[in-house]
């Protein structure tokens, strides 16, 4: 028979073990639905829309945008839209992240163009 502490230590140990099973299976369920939500959807193609434009081509996909870089560029105007990733045609989930990079324009005096 188990004294008074020895149940006491047993009765803590399951709990403790009862605890992290649960935050186990809680934080596994998050990631599961956080890993299969949305529906798919096809990434709209934006290079040489605008800014403007091009969030809402994504807005009206479901998708979000976000801008990686800013680059000069000799044939794409400013502000427009110069690459995109993930690329164009790409099947992805609502609610993902495109990252696009910008245009700053013609390349200024004295400064190398990006490629």
């Amino acid at each position: 028979m188990l004294s008074r502490k020895g149940l006491s230590d047993t009765l803590k140990s399951l709990l403790t073990f009862a605890l992290l099973a649960v935050a186990f299976f809680v934080g596994a369920g998050a990631i599961t639905y956080f890993a299969v939500r949305g529906r798919p959807v096809e990434v709209p193609n934006v290079v040489g829309k605008s800014k403007e434009t091009a969030r809402e081509e994504f807005d009206d996909a479901g998708l979000r945008m976000a801008v990686k870089s800013e680059v000069y560029s000799d044939t794409t105007p400013a502000g427009n839209v110069i690459d995109q990733s993930p690329a164009a045609g790409d099947i992805i989930k609502t609610g993902q992240i495109v990252r696009v990079s910008l245009s700053l324009g013609a390349t200024p005096a004295g400064q190398n163009a990006q490629k």
